[in-house]
C-alpha cells in the first residue's frame, strides 16, 4: 500500500508542474477574428486580424485569416499584399502560393496567377487544386493547348478527380467542340452517375450538335436532380423549344 501510496503522490507532483502554453493576446484576438469570419462577418473580422498582427508580426493565422476575409469581401488586391507578407515568413508552404494565384485570377490577371500557382505544385506535386487553377489561368491566356494538356494529365494520374473532367469539358464547350465536350461528361457520369451538372452538359452539348431527341432526354435527366435551380427553367424552356422544332409521331408516320 505503501508503494502504490508514492506512486500517487509523485504523480500528483509531475501533473500540478505541467502548465499549459499561456495564450498571448495575439491569439485571442485572432481566435476572435476566426469565430466571426466563421459567422461570415468578415468586415468585422478584419480589425481584430490587424489587431492581432500588431501583436505578433509572424503570426501566420492572423495573416491567412486576415488574407481570406479579404477575398470574401472582394478585396482582393488587400489580399494578395497580405499573402505576399505571409510568404515572406513561410515560403515552403505551397497553400499560401495557391491561395495568391487565386486572388490574381480573381483580380483579373491571369498571367500572374500562373508564376505563384506553379511555385504551389513544385512545392506540392499532390495539390490538384493548383493544377486545376493552373488550367484556369493558361485558359485565360489563351492557352488552350496548355490548359487541356493539365487536364488530359489530371484525369490520367487522378481519375477520381471529378473536378478535371468537368472543368476540361466546359472548356471544350467554349472552344466550340460539343462533340469531345459531350464525351468528356460521359466519362464523368460513369464516375459519379450522381454528378447532375454532367448531365446538363451533355443536354446542351447536344443541342448544339443538332442531336434534339437526344438533348430533350439528358435535359429531362438533369430536371430529375435539379427541378428547382435556376438552370431547370432554362432546361425547361429548351425542351419545350425542342418539342416545336421536332416532328411529332402523327407527322412523322403520316402517309403523303
Amino acid at each position: 500500500m505503501q508503494f502504490n501510496s508514492n506512486i500517487e503522490k509523485n504523480l500528483a507532483k509531475a501533473i500540478n508542474k505541467v502548465a499549459l502554453p499561456k495564450k498571448t493576446r495575439s491569439y485571442e484576438l485572432c481566435v476572435k477574428a476566426d469565430a466571426l469570419r466563421f459567422a461570415k462577418s468578415y468586415r468585422e473580422s478584419v480589425k481584430f486580424y490587424l489587431d492581432s498582427i500588431m501583436m505578433d508580426r509572424n503570426y501566420e493565422e492572423a495573416y491567412w485569416g486576415l488574407a481570406t476575409s479579404y477575398k470574401y469581401l472582394t478585396e482582393y488586391k488587400k489580399s494578395i499584399k497580405t499573402l505576399e507578407k505571409l510568404i515572406k515568413i513561410d515560403e515552403k508552404n505551397d497553400k499560401y502560393f495557391l491561395e495568391l494565384g487565386i486572388c490574381y485570377l480573381c483580380d483579373g490577371h491571369p498571367e500572374l496567377a500562373i508564376k505563384h500557382l506553379v511555385n504551389a505544385i513544385v512545392l506540392n506535386r499532390e495539390n490538384l487544386e493548383a493544377q486545376i487553377q493552373l488550367a484556369i489561368a493558361h485558359e485565360l491566356v489563351d492557352e488552350a493547348d496548355l490548359s487541356l494538356m493539365i487536364y488530359n494529365k489530371l484525369i490520367e494520374t487522378n481519375p477520381e478527380f471529378l473536378k478535371a473532367y468537368y472543368n476540361k469539358a466546359a472548356m471544350l464547350m467554349g472552344m466550340g467542340n460539343f462533340e469531345e465536350a459531350s464525351k468528356t461528361f460521359f466519362q464523368l457520369i460513369k464516375r459519379n452517375p450522381d454528378y447532375y451538372k454532367a448531365y446538363l452538359g451533355i443536354a446542351m452539348s447536344f443541342d448544339k450538335l443538332e442531336r434534339y431527341s437526344d438533348a430533350i432526354r439528358y435535359y429531362k435527366k438533369f430536371l430529375n436532380f435539379k427541378k428547382l435551380s435556376e438552370d431547370a427553367v432554362f432546361a425547361r424552356q429548351r425542351i419545350r423549344d425542342l418539342k416545336e422544332i421536332l416532328p411529332t409521331k402523327e407527322t412523322k408516320f403520316r402517309i403523303v
